[in-house]
């Protein structure tokens, strides 16, 4: 058992995976927003209406996340940290004239696989035929990818991705959607019927809010 567990936790594509801040973080937020409105369901210590509102509230407010992040990360923070570094350390030799972010990111998943693999994969015409490593380089990258059986790496591009992302993590996960969802999460929940304004729903609201208390401590301990 313990050498099936291994060998998944060793996988060379499960490690990218794990080491990928993007995926990483959709995934959480995924299940953040499947598995704590289903814990507060199951919390029968609290009524059911009170439940369903702060599960409905906690669902919307993950999914908003997930939006948020998938939008900003790769359209604006990976897009421009990318951009960004290419100015800085540019005629860096471990920086290749990458037209993008998209294409170093294509070149990467090419240059991980089996030989026989990338020549006919669907990722190959979009790496430049003139693209090279640098100036003393005999072959293009696109030559390496097909001739070589472990094509040229490139950490520094990796690293600048993964640091664009996780930045952008902090900023759209800790500021944005925490702002976007005081103006957008309440009109929702009204329109779904959740937020009247009455007393009623003031109470519920509060005893909503003292469930989130709970999971937040919980999903700390955790």
């Amino acid at each position: 058992m313990l050498d099936k567990i291994a060998n998944v936790l060793l996988n060379p594509q499960f490690v990218n995976f794990a080491n990928n801040t993007k995926y990483t973080v959709t995934t959480e937020s995924f299940f953040k927003a499947t598995g704590r409105p289903a814990a507060i369901m199951m919390d029968k210590k609290v009524d059911i209406n009170t439940r369903k509102y702060a599960a409905t509230k906690e669902g919307l407010y993950q999914t908003l996340c997930v939006a948020i992040y998938l939008t900003m990360i790769p359209f604006i923070f990976q897009k421009y940290g990318f951009k960004l570094a290419q100015k800085i350390l540019k005629g860096d030799k471990d920086f290749p004239k990458f037209k993008d972010a998209n294409e170093f990111l294509n070149y990467a998943k090419l240059s991980k696989m089996d030989i026989k693999e990338r020549k006919n994969h669907k990722l190959l015409p979009k790496i430049s035929d003139t693209l090279k490593a640098n100036e003393n380089d005999k072959l293009t990258l696109k030559e390496h990818l097909l001739n070589d059986e472990k094509p040229p790496q490139f950490p520094l591009p990796k690293g600048v991705i993964e640091l664009s992302n996780l930045t952008g993590t902090v900023i759209s996960l800790a500021w944005i959607a925490s702002e976007l969802s005081n103006h957008i999460l309440h009109p929702i929940m009204r329109s779904l019927g959740f937020e009247q304004n009455s007393k009623v729903d003031l109470k519920k609201k509060n005893n909503s809010d003292k469930l989130e208390v709970k999971n937040n401590k919980l999903e700390k301990i955790a």
